[in-house]
């Protein structure tokens, strides 16, 4: 028989855990919802590239094995349905994967510029010694959405690369993949890689050799993998991508865009509030009125997030170093002083006043949200700043499904629900809007320089 009894230390045996999201877009780890607002910002400035799309020869990976699922579907008379062609192209992309590991010889290091979706899945697959290597491993969790082909089909259809609402790459992609392995007619083995990669789409194979008619698969790999572009110096094939994603993007503002990028990152200018002041300034090139009124309003949101990220991290972080609860009056006089109110205060006047705010009111998420939290703000004294920002973060947590606010009032007091958020107080993040992306690109692309460092071949 049970028999209940009381415990003398309550505290060692409870505690408050938050499951992790299982959204992309927002995360435990943004508790106001802003990322996914800075996000669509970034979409405003570059509506053809995503966050995820991040590597020039991905886009080039992608587009080869799309049109050779969709040869090898006619040659090998397999179902000719997308649901099909995507499976077939599941297999192409985890033997791409594990040849970029034989050719590197084993496992990257963390940060290194070969690095794919799925690199840790490969390196469990992947082993040092035997003449045959897996096919039937998971690369990644839910590889149709989170692989490479998840990644990269909204921007490759976006650039005109692979047909709306299909995976089939369209004839403005056909010289790209007619020049993945390398120039046509530059090298008179280029067939053989073909035939290595068709030799994986059998489907009835669990494994694939290292070798196959003299080709190695660590060759595969060294023309294949992510930093091929710049190490076998592609240039013809670096100026079909960059022409494909820049020079002909179906919107207003990409090019412009990535040629700031390029001028800022030259005189080195990275951090995106320093790049928007520098377009905004028109020290690198001019631009048109369109674009610069989301210039303006990218950094007055930009401000606007990271003073009130950082406002909600020092309430956080005041109530867990004060042990979970903490008096509400404490936190009122740590958090919201006259000075950090008054400049929270300016940032929500100049969001409110940017030029293209009305794009923000219209996002299908958090938009219109965070513009009121902002005209509320400006006229609250500093009890209510608390209020609004904790309301606003409980509206936001609702609106995820993910329960209630992560900090809880009752009697003057506030607690922490969730103890499992890193706060960072110190550190309040600025959005990046994707000119990071835009920069990683360029240097995939020729565009900006990169080089090797000595102690491994790929690290960043």
């Amino acid at each position: 028989m049970l028999q209940l009894t009381t415990l003398t230390q309550p505290h060692r045996s409870f505690y408050w855990t938050a499951p992790v999201s299982d959204s992309s877009e927002m995360t435990t780890e943004d508790p106001l919802g802003l990322d996914y607002v800075a996000q669509q910002v970034g979409l405003l400035l570059l509506p053809g590239l995503t966050t995820r799309s991040t590597r020039a020869q991905a886009y080039a990976m992608v587009l080869y094995g799309l049109d050779l699922v969709h040869r090898a579907t006619e040659e090998f008379d397999y179902p000719p349905t997308d649901e099909a062609r995507r499976e077939l192209f599941e297999r192409w992309e985890r033997f791409w994967a594990l040849a970029t590991l034989e050719y590197r010889q084993g496992p990257l290091p963390r940060g290194d510029w070969d690095a794919m979706r799925g690199v840790r899945g490969a390196t469990k697959a992947w082993r040092e010694t035997g003449d045959k290597l897996p096919l039937d491993f998971q690369l990644i969790s839910r590889q149709l959405e989170l692989g490479h082909l998840g990644a990269y089909l909204v921007p490759l259809r976006r650039s005109g690369l692979v047909v709306d609402g299909g995976i089939r790459p369209t004839p403005a992609a056909m010289e790209i993949i007619a020049n993945f392995w390398d120039e046509a007619g530059a090298n008179k083995h280029t067939g053989r890689y073909e035939e290595f990669a068709k030799l994986v789409l059998e489907q009835d194979r669990t494994k694939f050799p290292r070798k196959h008619v003299n080709l190695t698969l660590s060759k595969v790999g060294e023309r294949s993998r992510l930093l091929a572009l710049i190490q076998l110096h592609r240039t013809e094939q670096q100026q079909r991508l960059y022409a494909a994603l820049f020079e002909r993007a179906r919107d207003p503002h990409t090019f412009a865009v990535s040629h700031i990028v390029e001028s800022a990152t030259r005189v080195d200018v990275l951090t995106p509030r320093e790049i928007l002041d520098g377009a905004i300034a028109g020290q690198f090139g001019p631009t048109s009125p369109e674009l610069q009124a989301l210039l303006i309003t990218a950094r007055a949101f930009g401000d606007f997030m990271q003073l009130l990220l950082g406002s909600f991290d020092r309430v956080y972080s005041t109530i867990d170093l004060g042990g979970w609860i903490v008096d509400r009056a404490a936190v009122v006089q740590s958090v919201f002083g006259e000075v950090q109110l008054s400049e929270l205060q300016d940032a929500c006047r100049v969001l409110l006043d940017a030029p293209a705010v009305a794009e923000i009111r219209r996002f299908p998420m958090h938009g219109a949200a965070c513009l009121r939290l902002a005209e509320y703000l400006v006229a609250a004294n500093a009890s209510d700043a608390l209020d609004l920002l904790l309301t606003y973060h409980g509206a936001v947590q609702r609106d995820r499904r993910r329960g209630a606010s992560w900090i809880r009032e009752q009697s003057g007091k506030l607690t922490l629900g969730v103890t499992s958020y890193t706060a960072r107080p110190d550190s309040p993040r600025y959005p990046s809007f994707k000119l990071d992306v835009v920069r990683t690109l360029l240097t995939d692309l020729g565009r900006l320089p990169f080089e090797v460092p000595s102690s491994a071949e790929g690290a960043q």
